[in-house]
């Protein structure tokens, strides 16, 4: 199998396989089986696959959100199992599919951290950081509550870069919005990937978003590897591609395989 890392891979991952623990008198299942892949610093990997293939699963191994099960995940070359959590979610950080704000401003939501991490929470540095995803300075003493869906995911993108992640952690981040805001936050993405240096990880069900955001993409089936590519050459005609990975590149909704996500 072919790496997605040209040089020294920032991200590892050697023969993970996951297991979901019997729950309810069904008995365990395997939910990852054997996954190796790697992605280099600055580079971009895209989890795609039917409903219930392990996408999300595989994302939240990457901070411990879930638990790596067998094999190992390496980040920098060091083992993420020996490394804290909270420090590794800082190294690592995660954008859910659903912008979550708080109570308040968007400054109130920028600021708000975990007891212990120290950062530049000035007022030049807030505005760079809204500035990067496209958003004005004035936003800041806006209520947060009245941002539309798409300004919401851009402030829960500056919120994690201010904390200077090496890996950005996407769950669907355009599933819940419309094509123009989807648009703005693919176009926040990239401009990150250029500008920053900015290494990616994401889960989608979005041909159009896999194929703006470039890099690789990595194809699951009932928690293995279908396929594992560069996106520029899964042209949905290229006969080497998988069938499934043409069909979700060509925009053919796959049945769900009937296992969490």
């Amino acid at each position: 199998m072919r790496s997605a890392a040209s040089g020294p891979a920032l991200i590892e991952v050697d023969h993970l396989s996951v297991t979901q623990p019997a729950a309810g008198g069904r008995p365990a299942t395997e939910v990852l089986q054997d996954i190796c892949c790697q992605v280099e610093p600055g580079g971009v990997l895209t989890l795609v696959g039917p409903s219930g293939s392990g996408k999300s699963t595989l994302l939240r191994c990457f901070n411990r959100l879930a638990e790596p099960g067998r094999g190992a995940i390496r980040l920098g070359g060091e083992d993420i199992c020996q490394l804290d959590p909270r420090q590794l979610r800082r190294r690592a950080a995660m954008v859910m599919q659903t912008p979550v704000l708080f109570e308040g401003t968007v400054r109130d939501n920028l600021c708000l951290r975990p007891p212990g991490h120290a950062l530049d929470l000035g007022e030049s540095r807030l505005a760079a950081v809204l500035q990067e995803v496209g958003l004005d300075a004035t936003l800041l003493d806006r209520d947060a509550a009245q941002l539309s869906g798409g300004e919401k995911q851009r402030v829960t993108i500056a919120r994690a870069l201010l904390g200077d992640p090496q890996v950005l952690l996407l769950d669907e981040p355009t599933s819940a919005l419309d094509p123009p805001n989807t648009a703005r936050v693919v176009e926040v993405l990239t401009r990150l990937c250029r500008a920053r240096g900015m290494t990616v990880v994401a889960v989608s069900h979005q041909p159009e978003f896999v194929r703006a955001l470039g890099g690789w993409v990595l194809y699951l089936v009932k928690g293995r590897v279908k396929a594992y590519a560069p996106v520029s050459v899964l042209d949905a005609s290229d006969a080497q591609a998988d069938s499934g990975l043409r069909a979700f590149l060509a925009g053919v909704v796959e049945p769900t395989e009937g296992r969490p996500a």
